[in-house]
Formats: structure tokens, sequence, C-alpha cells
């Protein structure tokens, strides 16, 4: 009875582990949500938050391609995009973060950070969510591209009026 009973376990316990299957592909590799690169990403996300986010440029190649929608910013134009909302929206917040580190099996190293932005118009007064992708790419330590995507509609609108108010 015994024996009948050690093998029943043992066979139990070996069908219900169905292993870890590793993907050896290039985009393959492994995700960490606490790696010094998305450690330095909420920083920067918090820099933003309290409108200091000139600290960017310390941890950004001076070469760096950042895209937000698709449309291409140097780096001192990226960063000064991103100071600017300081002017345009009261109140802005960054909720729901999300931000890990991918490794991948070629080396190349990203960190995606998700998050709901919030802000309030200092032109209508009129206040949004409005959902945020961006992906910050490595090298050697460094930031050497980054992209976002938000929905231009609200976003964008509230920064054209600032613009052209600036005229």
């Amino acid at each position: 009875m015994n024996k009948f009973l050690i093998i029943t376990l043992t066979t139990l316990l070996v069908s219900c582990n169905q292993g870890v299957v590793v993907d050896n592909g290039d985009w393959s590799g492994t995700i960490n949500e606490n790696s010094e690169e998305s450690k330095i990403v909420r920083k920067l996300s918090k820099a933003y938050v309290d409108g200091n986010f000139e600290i960017a440029a310390e941890y950004m190649a001076d070469d760096a391609i950042n895209t937000v929608n698709g449309v291409e910013y140097t780096k001192d134009e990226w960063i000064a995009g991103y100071k600017r909302d300081q002017e345009v929206f009261d109140d802005i917040q960054q909720n729901n973060l999300n931000i890990t580190t991918m490794y991948y099996n070629n080396g190349r190293i990203f960190t995606n950070h998700w998050l709901t932005w919030y802000g309030k118009s200092k032109i209508t007064g009129e206040s949004k969510n409005v959902e945020y992708y961006g992906y910050w790419e490595w090298k050697d330590g460094k930031i050497i591209a980054t992209g976002g995507i938000i929905d231009p509609t609200w976003y964008g609108g509230e920064i054209v009026r600032y613009l052209d108010s600036q005229k």
C-alpha cells in the first residue's frame, strides 16, 4: 500500500508540474519590475510630475532618438516639451503606473511604462485622464531612445491653445 501511495503521489506531482518552457528567440528574455532601469524610470516619472524633468538629461545619451506619437524630437526638445506641460496643466498626475524592464535575448533592453495621465488645463479649466504608453531603450547604462503614445485629441488641443496664446 505504501508503494502504491508513493507512486500515485509522485505521478500526480510530476503530471501537475508542466515546467517552464524557456523561449530562446531573439525577442524573448526576462522581465524585471525592480531593475535599476525600472527604478530610474520611476524616478523620472516622479520628476515629470514634480516639474523637474530636466534631470532626465543625466540618464539620456546626447544623440538619443525620442518620439511622441511618431514625431521625432532631440533630447533637448523632448525634455523641454515635457517641462512645458507644467505651464499648460495643473495637478499633473501619473496614476496606475506599471513600469517593467525587459532584457531581450538579443541584448537589447527596454523599460516599458504604462500609466493613466491626469491634468487640468490652465487655459480651459477642463481636466482629463488620458492613457499613456512609453518605452525607454537602454545601452551601456544610458537611455538611447524613447517612445510615447498618448491620445492627442484633448492633450494636444490644450498644448496648441497654449502655444497660440504665446504668440
